[in-house]
């Protein structure tokens, strides 16, 4: 998935930031000796955190279904990752470097979320099924002292960075096979602790054929309170 979001940025980047211009994109890390190979102007989108939104974490489970809507499996909810990207611009002036990475985030800011148009695979899917990556443009790197301790570490030349972030979920866990299918109707047995009257209440039969779009269909049926002994 990493690599599609890399890609899909990539695309943005370099098709977006001008009307009729490409911008070359690069996702090296910012070193010297990057700095000294480089010619003409680029974008530098440098990947430098990976984290789960553990706010969105759920313990519940998906039900899996085959084409007959049966319930064949379960399967843990998605998890929902943080992919927080440090963007910079070099040119020849700071000046120009202003202005391309002033471009750059305008094109960023006209989009809320990666359209199913800027990438491919799993995560052009996930967009047209109404799950598109969420893109969040200059927020922080997590710490105050991320950026410098970013530059320290790789050996750069310091430049404004722009923090962009790609929000998308992502499978968890594995798929747990569901028991056969039911085939006669359930059966809930309630006892009244005073009289010691029990109460059978019969489910639907799920062999029936079930209901049409807007009918109406009663599927729980009780008996009236009688003396019964339960199923050992």
């Amino acid at each position: 998935m990493i690599n599609l979001i890399d890609e899909a940025l990539r695309n943005l980047l370099s098709n977006h930031t001008y009307a009729k211009e490409k911008v070359r994109v690069d996702l090296d890390p910012p070193t010297k000796d990057w700095a000294a190979r480089r010619t003409g102007p680029v974008l530098n989108l440098f990947l430098n955190d990976v984290r789960e939104d553990t706010t969105k974490r759920a313990a519940n489970l998906v039900e899996v279904r085959d084409e007959t809507g049966l319930v064949v499996g379960r399967r843990y909810v998605d998890r929902t990752f943080l992919f927080t990207y440090a963007l910079s611009a070099w040119t020849s002036r700071p000046e120009d470097d202003h202005e391309l990475l002033g471009a750059a985030m305008t094109a960023l800011l006209r989009q809320d979320f990666l359209t199913a148009d800027l990438c491919t695979g799993d995560l052009a899917e996930l967009a047209r099924k109404g799950r598109p990556a969420n893109l969040r443009v200059g927020g922080l790197l997590y710490s105050d002292r991320l950026v410098t301790d970013l530059w320290t570490s790789i050996g750069g030349e310091y430049r404004p960075i722009l923090a962009v972030t790609v929000a998308t979920v992502m499978p968890a866990g594995t798929t747990a096979t569901a028991g056969p299918p039911q085939t006669v109707p359930p059966k809930f047995f309630f006892t009244d602790t005073a009289s010691q009257a029990t109460e059978l209440i019969r489910g639907p039969d799920p062999l029936e054929r079930p209901p049409e779009p807007g009918e109406v269909r009663r599927v729980r049926r009780r008996q009236p309170l009688q003396r019964e002994e339960l199923p050992s």
